[in-house]
């Protein structure tokens, strides 16, 4: 006669998810779901028939999600995604700022080049065409976190028209909404939109009314990386996105919301945006994400002027050989300092990844223009733009959830520079709120239950609900991540539960994969 597997985590003090005071207990796991969580008073007297995992003076909480990463290729690369769990991540969701490797309209190499930032595992073979395809690939890789998906604006804009930056008329419209309809037939839980990226930057107020309406249809998220996140534009950028949705519009989750100081400060005007935005949540489902940084990560492209960099990585290519110190001008008019600029990837010149613009003597600006040239456009940097004191105003906000924007790595990753948030976003996001004073059952919930009801992914220590759990000592979590040492498992984590399956045991990765692709409305 065969029994249910159960795993007991005894003891500890439950921070179930859902915001509430935590209180001492047990956790039952029983296979894959949360079997039941029972109080300390509650506890049968005659106790388990299970394997009991003792967690007195610990923390036992839902596992984290990330609703904002770009695992999209790498998590195919490194399915043990040790970057992820060991910070505590048992959830990421993919298909973020408008770029999933697939629709590729028939052109893998073009939309490769397209999707090129969010690209750190050049090796990969791509065995698909359409979302779906893509979707079976993650369906098909065993991996040790759950995955779900959006479909991104700028690829599915590639395969109705191309890099063409002009209106889209109402046939490639049409072949637009197609693709987004295919893709939400696949599974994927929203759609995301990246519009300071080539070709998503295009669209005008037309085409993201259209994006949103088939986004509604379907009860999805809307994830958007903004138009302008310079503090003085910032809030013209949101309305932007506010009046696409309409007065039926999706739920709009706005990404890694920050500031971009250049010094001249605009910083100073970020309390200003978030009141805008509260104002804006009395009337539409508005939230937003962020990560505990002040160094984003993007595109080197993305400090030259909008107009050129809309025309794509060839025509940047083409500027800097045509006119290097005018490109190199624009490159300097961004406002940052040379050590403010970190070289993250740039394949074809890997002595200058990991280092800032102080390293080498002669002109930094120039030699970005080189770095350019000869890595064909595809150049990515981390600039530290933010400011600490949004940061803090962001972690105060309290529908604000921690994402990372960062990448499913393992510590043998050489391709590209890790941004320390790939590896430490939720330890370091959880210290620093907790560090503020933020209750530990608020904490608890801005990093689970919170971002997952964005996508609608279901979580919380809730009986029925999957298996994905996390120890942790609520004194000594943390990050010791940094950009000279990225890949760094966070401190103070004990246990991570996938799917009722252990895949950190006793602060060790235990080389178990039960992770799987949630599609949309299968939980």
């Amino acid at each position: 006669m065969s029994t249910i597997s159960r795993t007991v985590l005894r003891g500890g003090l439950v921070a179930d998810g859902l915001g509430g005071e935590p209180f001492l207990g047990d956790v039952i796991i029983a296979e894959q779901t949360i079997a039941a969580v029972v109080r300390a008073e509650e506890r049968p007297g005659g106790g388990y028939d299970a394997e009991i995992i003792d967690c007195t003076g610990r923390i036992v909480a839902p596992g984290f999600v990330d609703i904002h990463c770009h695992s999209d290729l790498s998590l195919l690369e490194y399915p043990e995604n040790e970057s992820r769990i060991t910070q505590g991540i048992t959830t990421e969701v993919v298909g973020n700022c408008g770029m999933t490797p697939a629709p590729d309209g028939h052109d893998a190499a073009g939309l490769a080049r397209v999707i090129s930032t969010i690209d750190v595992t050049p090796d990969l073979e791509w065995t698909w065409t359409d979302v779906a395809g893509w979707m079976r690939a993650l369906d098909d890789c065993p991996t040790t976190t759950n995955v779900a998906a959006h479909i991104g604006h700028g690829s599915a804009r590639f395969a109705a028209a191309g890099t063409r930056t002009e209106r889209l008329d109402d046939d490639q419209l049409a072949r637009l909404e197609r693709e987004m309809e295919d893709a939400f037939a696949a599974g994927v839980v929203g759609a995301s939109v990246g519009l300071m990226y080539a070709p998503g930057e295009s669209a005008d107020a037309r085409e993201l009314a259209r994006v949103a309406r088939v986004v509604a249809a379907h009860d999805g998220v809307l994830s958007a990386h903004l138009r302008d996140y310079r503090t003085n534009a910032l809030r013209a950028s949101i309305d932007e996105l506010a009046d696409a949705l309409g007065d039926e519009g999706p739920r709009l989750q706005i990404s890694h919301l920050r500031g971009l100081s250049s010094g001249s400060g605009e910083g100073d005007r970020f309390a200003d945006v978030l009141a805008h935005l509260e104002a804006l949540r009395t009337s539409k489902d508005i939230a937003a994400d962020a990560y505990p940084y002040v160094h984003g990560h993007t595109t080197l492209i993305q400090l030259l002027s909008p107009e050129l960099r809309a025309a794509g990585p060839d025509a940047v290519v083409a500027a800097c050989l045509t006119d290097p110190t005018a490109v190199a001008g624009l490159l300097r008019s961004a406002g940052y300092s040379p050590d403010q600029i970190i070289v993250m990837k740039a394949a074809r010149t890997p002595d200058a990844v990991g280092r800032d613009l102080t390293a080498d003597a002669g002109d930094p600006w120039m030699r970005l223009v080189d770095l350019l040239v000869a890595n064909g456009g595809l150049v990515d940097v981390a600039v530290e733009s933010g400011r600490w004191s949004d940061v803090e105003l962001t972690l105060a906000t309290p529908w604000i959830s921690i994402a990372s924007d960062g990448t499913a790595l393992n510590r043998s990753h050489s391709a590209s520079a890790a941004h320390p948030r790939s590896w430490g976003a939720f330890s370091s996001g959880y210290r620093r709120l907790r560090g503020h004073g933020t209750p530990l059952g608020e904490t608890v919930r801005r990093l689970t239950t919170a971002p997952a009801a964005r996508v609608g992914l279901a979580s919380g220590l809730v009986p029925g609900h999957r298996a994905d759990v996390i120890v942790l000592d609520d004194r000594t979590f943390d990050s010791p991540a940094t950009f000279s040492r990225p890949a760094q498992p966070s401190v103070g984590l004990d246990h991570v539960y996938v799917n009722g399956s252990a895949v950190i045991a006793s602060g060790r990765p235990t080389a178990a994969r039960p992770g799987r692709l949630i599609r949309k409305g299968q939980q």
